[in-house]
Parts: structure tokens; C-alpha cells; sequence
């Protein structure tokens, strides 16, 4: 497992080069769709990536924002992330393992985990790690990938990505491609649809093709199952979005969950 783990830290640092004030507002506006306004409260960002999400947890006023990742470059762009934008915060970065996480030395008002358990190698565990950093009345934001039909076909696919560096430039093309001839097909303006990604969390659209390609280790999950896993460990669901699975031929998204600890 860990010789064909992706190496999702460099995808994130080259990612901070494309960051501009533009993506740090998308990424606080979805934020605060999620998770309400921060003020005051405690937040957690497990697999903070680049960071952009700590960032735009303080721009909704959160007190203290605590990051891990197990990646080390994605710590040190969060770091460098965090330094520049919010350097007389209260804030840490380190790294970590959600699955060895077995008793949290602190719980927190707000627990953010958005596209990474699926990617452990453990994901039931991992959510059941995550979940243990909150605190009573806490909220929980969970974002998994959706289960398809094709979610073995895509697994292959990204432990071959992961594992050989010289096919990847290929792959690449491939699903750019791809999601080229879907918009085509639909009528939509590919070009356009590239020049706007940026208003979905803030992303970058081939730094999120790649992420996608590579994302190995990888799980998904259906909706029914993990409301009734979240249920059983006393959690209420408060929000959902993209949750129903498609045919997944050409991926799937994820599924955006809030549960409430009760």
C-alpha cells in the first residue's frame, strides 16, 4: 500500500502557485454552506491538503484551527499557507494518521474532513476516528466519494496511476479528453467550464483532474450506508448534497454530508 500511495502533497503545493484571492473566497463561501459561521468556534481539518480550508475556516471567524495530514508535503503547504495569510492566528499543522487516532487529546465545535477518508485505505475506521474529535452539539463535515457501478474499474485505474509516475501525462490527456467530449456532447462550452471551476470551493481544475486520477487508495460509500454508520454512533444528519449516485463511467464527485453529534 504505501509503495502505490499517491502523492497527493505535491499535487497540493503546486496547487498553492494557482492560489489567488478569488479561489480563497470560493473556498470560504462553500465553507460557510457547510458548516454556518465559525465564529468563535473550535475547527479541525483532517487532510487539510493545502491548507485552503483552515484559511477559509478563519475567514468565518473560527478561534482556533488545529490541521493534520499524512502526506508531509501537504503539512508543509498548509504551513506555508497558514504563515502567510494568518501568521499572529492560533493555529497548528502537523502530520498524522487518522487511523492510529484512537483517543483525540482534544474534541472540537467543528470537525472538517472533504474528500479524504475514502483515501486511507480504511475508511470505516477513519470515519469512525474523525468522529471522535467531536464534542457534544459539534457538527461533523464529511465529504466521500459516491458509490457507482464503476468504482472497481476507477480504483484500478488509480492504483496504476499511483504506482507508475510515466504513464500519468497520459492518463492526464485522456480524462481531459473525456470531460472535454461530455461538455461537447451536452451542448456546454468546455472552455467555459474550465475558466469557472475555480467557483467550486476554490479548486483548480487540473489540479483536481490529477487528484482524481491518482487518488489511490480508494473507497466509496452510499448514502444509506454511512447515514445509518453515523446514526449507530449517535449522529443526526443536518445536511446532504450530491449524495445520489450516477452511472460513474467517468467518475463520480462527492457526496457532502453534516451530521450533528446529538
Amino acid at each position: 500500500m504505501k509503495d502505490t500511495r499517491y502523492d497527493f502533497g505535491n499535487n497540493w503545493y503546486d496547487f498553492l502557485s494557482k492560489l489567488d484571492q478569488t479561489k480563497i473566497d470560493s473556498a470560504t463561501n462553500e465553507l460557510k454552506q457547510l458548516a454556518g459561521d465559525l465564529t468563535g468556534k473550535t475547527f479541525i481539518d483532517i487532510g487539510s491538503g493545502s491548507g485552503l480550508h483552515s484559511l477559509a475556516a478563519f475567514n468565518l471567524g473560527a478561534s482556533t484551527v488545529t490541521a493534520f495530514d499524512y502526506d508531509p508535503m501537504s503539512v508543509k503547504s498548509t504551513n506555508a499557507l497558514l504563515s502567510k495569510y494568518v501568521p499572529n492566528k492560533q493555529w497548528e499543522a502537523t502530520q498524522g494518521d487518522i487511523l492510529t487516532t484512537l483517543t483525540p487529546a482534544a474534541q472540537f465545535d467543528v470537525v472538517y474532513s472533504y474528500g479524504v477518508l475514502h483515501h486511507t485505505g480504511d475508511m470505516w475506521k477513519a470515519i469512525e476516528n474523525a468522529s471522535a474529535y467531536c464534542k457534544k452539539d459539534s457538527i461533523f463535515v464529511l465529504a466521500l466519494y459516491v458509490k457507482t457501478p464503476f468504482c472497481e474499474l476507477w480504483k484500478k485505474e488509480k492504483e496504476i496511476y499511483s504506482r507508475y509516475k510515466t504513464l500519468r501525462p497520459i492518463l492526464d490527456a485522456a480524462m481531459i479528453s473525456l470531460v472535454f467530449m461530455r461538455r461537447l456532447l451536452s451542448a456546454e462550452n468546455p472552455f467555459k467550464y474550465i475558466s469557472e471551476y475555480e467557483s467550486r470551493r476554490g479548486m483548480n481544475f487540473f489540479t483536481d483532474i490529477r487528484d482524481w486520477l491518482g487518488g489511490y487508495p480508494y473507497q466509496s460509500v452510499a448514502d444509506e450506508e454511512l447515514q445509518a454508520f453515523m446514526a449507530d454512533r449517535g449522529f443526526s444528519l443536518m445536511l446532504s448534497r450530491n449524495t445520489k449516485p450516477g452511472v460513474g463511467l467517468l467518475g463520480t464527485a462527492c457526496g457532502e454530508w453534516v451530521f450533528k453529534k446529538g
